[in-house]
């Protein structure tokens, strides 16, 4: 015989309780964005405007693919941003080709470490929630 809590089963109320913390667990991992979508990480206008219309949150992962190792990506301030330039004191720089970077809350900076790569459109703003 199986014995109940108000009338359901033991074994339901476990697995009800593994499928929500299964649940919980995806949902605190974040989505992943491959930055600019099939094109990647390159030398094209439409990189800077790849996050338009997503809606990013803490959490989430930006993977930056690229094969130029002039294209190295740079986590910088605004000014830096605005700038095209980081003065050689990113917050971080990635040069793997395959990077993945976890945002946080807030805004975040990403420039191409080539300054008129930069000009040229390889940046990108993300606004996390």
């Amino acid at each position: 015989m199986t014995s109940t809590i108000f009338g359901v089963s033991k074994n339901a109320i476990v697995a009800i309780g593994l499928l929500y913390i299964l649940i919980i667990c995806e949902n605190a991992q974040g989505a992943e964005y491959v930055v600019g979508g099939k094109i990647g990480w390159d030398l094209d206008p439409s990189v800077f405007h790849w996050p338009e219309g997503k809606s990013f949150k803490a959490g989430d992962i930006l993977i930056f693919n690229y094969s130029n190792p002039l294209f190295k990506v740079e986590q910088v301030n605004k000014t830096q941003f605005d700038n095209c330039y980081s003065d050689f004191n990113p917050i971080k720089t990635y040069d793997s080709g395959h990077d993945k970077v976890a945002i946080g809350k807030g805004t975040t900076y990403f420039i191409c470490a080539t300054p008129d790569y930069c000009g040229y459109g390889m940046r990108i703003v993300i606004n996390a929630a």
